[in-house]
């Protein structure tokens, strides 16, 4: 118990030293966060997928588009 309130008031402490930053962030530094979050989840998503669809192939046993192809040809 001691121990958890020597880290709240060093927290404490920490806190109370900060001084102001003196920094500018432009307006376009938004919109460059928010499209690299947005394609970070695409980029996700993306990715997610196409693992599905190769674990789902992999399950039920779906040929690879270039023989689908070959037996096309052939029934023709």
């Amino acid at each position: 118990m001691a121990r958890v309130s020597v880290l709240v008031l060093a927290g404490l402490l920490f806190v109370g030293m900060v001084s102001p930053a003196q920094a500018y962030i432009d307006p376009g530094s938004g919109s460059v966060l928010t499209s690299a979050i947005i394609g970070f989840f695409a980029a996700a998503a993306y990715t997610g997928r196409k693992y599905f669809y190769r674990l789902k192939d992999a399950l039920f046993g779906r040929q690879p588009k270039a023989v689908e192809a070959d037996n096309k040809a052939r029934t023709r």
